[in-house]
């Protein structure tokens, strides 16, 4: 069972509840926040405790070299999808 913090393919699924992120900003060398779909931003702390609690599509938790909580977007196979190939704000 995936706890969140594994990578692998996770379950893709198109839930209207749940927030598509859209966008990513890039600060002190890594994703600092994001931006959905509605416009909302949020910091990446934030996003990691949502995705942890279920409210973001397509996208995990995993840890850096360093230890710290970082987001991953699930491997399907479709490179444009991923968080480093989203457009940038």
């Amino acid at each position: 069972m995936r706890d969140g913090t594994q990578y692998g393919a996770g379950p893709h699924t198109i839930d209207p509840n749940k927030a598509i992120i859209q966008a990513v900003h890039y600060g002190d060398g890594g994703i600092s926040s994001v931006q959905f779909q509605d416009g909302r931003i949020v910091d990446i702390a934030d996003a990691i405790a949502m995705t942890e609690a279920g409210l973001i599509e397509d996208v995990n938790t995993g840890r850096n070299r360093e230890g710290e909580k970082t987001l991953r977007s699930y491997p399907d196979g479709d490179p444009s999808n991923n968080l480093s190939n989203l457009p940038r704000f």
